[in-house]
This record gives structure tokens, C-alpha cells and sequence, in this order.
């Protein structure tokens, strides 16, 4: 299933369940344009006198619901233990994800609050009138430095996916053509390198 399929599934079938299981009545739901490679169908939607939230629709196979899950519940965790992060928004059943199937395709549905501001690209690349760029990376250091702190804190639920769990060296076969056995190569050769590191989780977020 391809990005176009599923917004036209959306239109006729999706978005008018979603609007129940989120109490979107009322709301203009505008799509978000995409990007080449995205993975999701993203909406925003939007009421006056509420706040603003952006409904994230995944279509592809490749990630579990225990995926998604693990996901949110951690931006959850992050929330609520101060991390800026957008808070998930629970639907009207109380949970933070919601699956939906249609002619025997999955959809998984989840909901976030807004984030405020704007991209630095909105602005011109400038952070803010008559302040270095430096500021802002200096400001990225300290929410990402936050976000790795609070996360050596959390117990998961449930727990995503490892990263060599899905970069084996049989998913780097399947994944480029025999035609390019220098690149191949190349990318066994990295992961190889990259199962030899030390993998403290004190390092990781």
C-alpha cells in the first residue's frame, strides 16, 4: 500500500472513524503535505477556542503494534516527567494508540498535542532577531541532553525493536542488488563494526 491509496482511504473511510474515536466534530482536519520516503499520513486539526493537535496515520507493515505502542507510551514518559516533548493525545477509549483494519489492512492511529513555533527554514534559517545560530544548537544540546537523562530512568512497557534486530546481515542481502557488491560490502562490513561497539545503556536515549 502506497502514500495516495491511503489517503483516499482516509476521504471515504478512516478519517470519519478517527473523528469519533478522537471527539473531532467540529474540527477542520487539513492534510500535511508529505515528504518523499515518509512513512506516515499526517492531518492537523483544528477548532477554535481549542488547542490544536496533528493526527498521524502508519500504513507500512514493517513496524509491530508493540511498536507503536512502545513509542508512545515513552513520548508519554517523557511528558510527564518534563522532556520537551508534544504530549500524545488519548482518544475517547483512553488509549494512546488506536488500530484500525480495513479489507484486511492495519492502521495505526495516534494523536498529538501541537508543538508551538515554527521550523528554523520558516524564519529564514535566523533562531531569533539579533541572536547567534549557536544559541539555538546550544539550546538543542540541552533538550537532547534532558531527554537522554530522563530516558536512563525509564523501565519500558513495552520495548521497540532493536536496531540489529532489523539490520541483519540477511536484511542488508535482500535489501541491495547484487549488481552493487562494493556497496554491499561496505554496509556489512559497518554493521559488523557497529555489533563490536560498546553498548553501555548509560550512552543511550
Amino acid at each position: 500500500m502506497v502514500y495516495n491509496e491511503v489517503v483516499k482511504i482516509g476521504d471515504a473511510y478512516l478519517l470519519a472513524l478517527v473523528s469519533e474515536l478522537y471527539g473531532l466534530e467540529g474540527y477542520e482536519i487539513k492534510p500535511v503535505r508529505s515528504h518523499i520516503g515518509g512513512r506516515n499520513v499526517v492531518y492537523t486539526c483544528e477548532k477554535e477556542g481549542t488547542d490544536a493537535t496533528i493526527l498521524r496515520i502508519s500504513f507500512l507493515n514493517d513496524r509491530s503494534r508493540g511498536d507503536f505502542q512502545g513509542e508512545v507510551e515513552y513520548i508519554r514518559y517523557l511528558f510527564e516527567h518534563g522532556g520537551s516533548v508534544s504530549d500524545v493525545v488519548n482518544s475517547r477509549k483512553g488509549n494512546l494508540l488506536e488500530e484500525i483494519t480495513h479489507n484486511n489492512h492495519t492502521f495505526f492511529i495516534c494523536m498529538f498535542q501541537k508543538a508551538k513555533g515554527k521550523m528554523l527554514v520558516e524564519n529564514n534559517y535566523r533562531y531569533r532577531e539579533g541572536i547567534p545560530i549557536t544559541e539555538y544548537y546550544y539550546n538543542c544540546g540541552k533538550v537532547l541532553g534532558k531527554l537522554h537523562q530522563l530516558s536512563k530512568g525509564y523501565t519500558p512497557v513495552h520495548s521497540r525493536y532493536s536496531f540489529f534486530d532489523k539490520y541483519t546481515a540477511e536484511y542488508i542481502e535482500k535489501l541491495i542488488p547484487g549488481s552493487l557488491p562494493l556497496l554491499k560490502k561496505k554496509m556489512l562490513d559497518l554493521l559488523k563494526n557497529l555489533k563490536e561497539l560498546d553498548r553501555n545503556p548509560n550512552y543511550r536515549i
